[in-house]
């Protein structure tokens, strides 16, 4: 086999011609937090404002409620300590965009009322780490 120069620098022609591997560097969220280059690229926001985008302010104040992650709060060991919430007529529109996104479950009926319970992306959502996950989502008597 004969020794081709040209096929050689060819090659690495087309090798620095290659576009560069995409980075996973961090970078800024219109709201703030976090994200990786490629998932901005992808989907223009960071995966919390992906699973919340249909979903009010109320609406998360809800989902907070729910679990015991009260912003400000001291204890924040505590969040998700709780995992229910029993709503009745008037908040029931918000309870089933929870439900949709997702971030919610329904749960048993109560007379008129019926209970929802957070699912693991509605933990993620309310900012829950992985011990309070656990605990929301363990089974209680």
């Amino acid at each position: 086999m004969m020794y081709d120069l040209a096929h050689t620098e060819r090659k690495h022609l087309a090798i620095q011609n290659e576009p560069p591997p995409v980075v996973l560097r961090a970078k800024a969220c219109a709201c703030g937090a976090q994200a990786t280059a490629r998932q901005l690229a992808q989907h223009g926001k960071c995966s919390t404002c992906v699973l919340t985008a249909d979903i009010t302010a109320d609406d998360l104040a809800k989902l907070q409620f729910m679990l015991g992650a009260v912003p400000g709060r001291d204890l924040k060991h505590r969040w998700g300590a709780r995992n229910h919430y029993c709503c009745g007529v008037q908040d029931r529109a918000a309870m089933e965009r929870l439900v949709s996104a997702g971030l919610a479950r329904v749960g048993a009926p109560l007379l008129t009322s019926l209970y929802f319970h957070a699912t693991t992306a509605g933990c993620r959502a309310v900012g829950m780490g992985a011990a309070g996950i656990r605990l929301a989502l363990e089974a209680r008597p």
